[in-house]
């Protein structure tokens, strides 16, 4: 290997937000973003940030990490349910350097430090609430899996992440009967208004806790209330729908309805509003990162296609 590996230091963020992009053109990012998402994340921790270096320039990165902290809000049971959980966030070597060794060297480091902080079980990027890439995308980079298989990981199962063109979209008719059909129950699904914070929040708090950060962000931000819809009972809401997650202003979710009112296509007419209202507000496509197989078929019949799939993989240490 003629590379050396070294901890992060300063002065790192640019050509590493640099090298990123070159190795990983599917999922590019900011400078910026890279410090909000690596350097800013409660849990980062610098030995688990690692840099392999040629001639005085980055040529590879990885970056590990474990849950240390239940931050933030509603993440406070993955504290305890992730405590023997390691996350490799992300793992890239420049192309003109591949095939010497780096990448095998930078992972052995990433597991060793996994293994010090008392990993069980290590997962390839799926990271919650700050992953920038969510699996192994064989399509957009060909190679990974094998080389992630040849160091004892295993496929556990796949995402995909999907989309929907705006510009075609239409509230289909069916949507006036499940309105009135949830009417006769007393559910009304609207555009969210401040004077329903609290019962939000308790929904949250109650069905979705790991959610509760992504609707306090966008009020402490300042979005715009019809980035949300909300399905109420009188005063209670029972589900949540919502647009713009972090900077991703068309990433569209996510939505949820209280267990026992499921399958009365609340969801459902939730996603039409929040899809109507991005579509009259000028945006022309909406997207999210994830889901499984069985939620992709319902997806697809409300307009969405697969961009891509991503493998989960994971080792046991």
């Amino acid at each position: 290997m003629e590379a050396q590996l070294r901890p992060y230091r300063i002065g790192d963020a640019q050509q590493i937000a640099g090298l990123w992009n070159r190795c990983l053109p599917a999922d590019t990012i900011t400078r910026h973003i890279f410090e909000e998402k690596v350097l800013l994340d409660p849990n980062f921790d610098l030995p688990g940030c690692t840099v392999a270096e040629r001639d005085g320039r980055a040529v590879g990165f990885a970056h590990a990490l474990v849950r240390r902290t239940g931050l933030p809000w509603g993440f406070e049971s993955l504290l305890e349910q992730d405590r023997e959980v390691g996350w490799i966030f992300a793992l890239f070597v420049d192309e003109a350097h591949r095939r010497r060794g780096i990448g095998s060297a930078l992972l052995a480091r990433a597991l060793d430090f996994l293994r010090e902080r008392g990993a069980k079980e290590v997962v390839l990027f799926d990271y919650a609430p700050n992953y920038l890439l969510s699996g192994v995308d064989t399509e957009a980079y060909p190679g990974a899996r094998e080389f992630f298989e040849s160091h004892g990981f295993e496929v556990g199962g796949e995402s995909m992440g999907m989309g929907i063109d705006l510009t075609s979209f239409r509230v289909p008719a069916a949507a006036e009967e499940i309105e009135r059909d949830l009417a006769r129950e007393g559910i009304v699904v609207e555009r969210f208004r401040r004077d329903y914070l609290l019962p939000t929040l308790a929904f949250l708090r109650d069905s979705f806790p790991e959610w509760l950060s992504l609707f306090t962000d966008k009020l402490h931000r300042g979005d715009e209330p019809d980035e949300i819809v909300i399905a109420r009972r009188e005063e209670q809401v029972v589900g949540y729908c919502q647009h713009r997650y972090g900077r991703h202003v068309e990433r569209t979710g996510p939505f949820g309805v209280k267990a026992e009112l499921r399958n009365k296509k609340i969801g459902t007419l939730m996603l039409y509003r929040l899809l109507a209202r991005m579509s009259q507000k000028g945006f022309k496509f909406g997207w999210f990162a994830q889901t499984g197989e069985r939620q992709r078929n319902y997806y697809q019949r409300m307009g969405y296609r697969v961009l891509r799939t991503q493998l989960r993989m994971t080792k046991r240490l």
